[in-house]
């Protein structure tokens, strides 16, 4: 598991350019962590509060202490939101009422958030959240999906 983290890690930010995003993640109970990587701007660690059982928050909420890590309230951007029920885009052309003129993207969530400036640090954590928070052994399978 430490191994496929390191990989991940290394291979993100190694990558040239903006707007890398990596998830390593347990595929059977699908428990995540997600990393963004910008090579003008560096590493940033971020887990939504909102994937976490309040057992597994209170676990993560320690652990994210120990690294200066605090929940933080995000607005998603504009670009990142749909309010239509459906799933479609909101848009100029959207004919549907469901928004009533309102903003868009009004949701916000919390997040464990914050930029990592030593590598070896962010496979700490994310090693160590898969160990001591969401309970897996080492010989645990992970998958990794990374996009731009």
């Amino acid at each position: 598991m430490k191994e496929r983290i390191f990989e991940t890690i290394n291979l993100l930010t190694t990558n040239k350019g903006e707007d890398w995003f990596a998830v390593i993640e347990e595929p059977k109970k699908e428990k995540f962590i997600q990393f963004t990587y910008d090579e003008s701007d560096g590493l940033y660690i971020d887990l939504p509060v909102v994937a976490l059982s309040s057992e597994e928050l209170q676990k993560t909420e320690k652990l994210m202490s120990e690294y200066s890590i605090e929940k933080i309230e995000i607005t998603p951007s504009e670009d990142d939101c749909c309010c239509c029920s459906d799933g479609h885009e909101h848009g100029e052309d959207c004919d549907c009422d469901c928004c009533d003129g309102e903003e868009i993207c009004e949701e916000k969530f919390e997040s464990f958030n914050k930029k990592i400036e030593d590598k070896n640090i962010a496979i700490e954590i994310a090693y160590r959240l898969f160990k001591e928070v969401y309970g897996y052994k080492d010989n645990t399978d992970l998958n990794i999906t990374i996009f731009r």
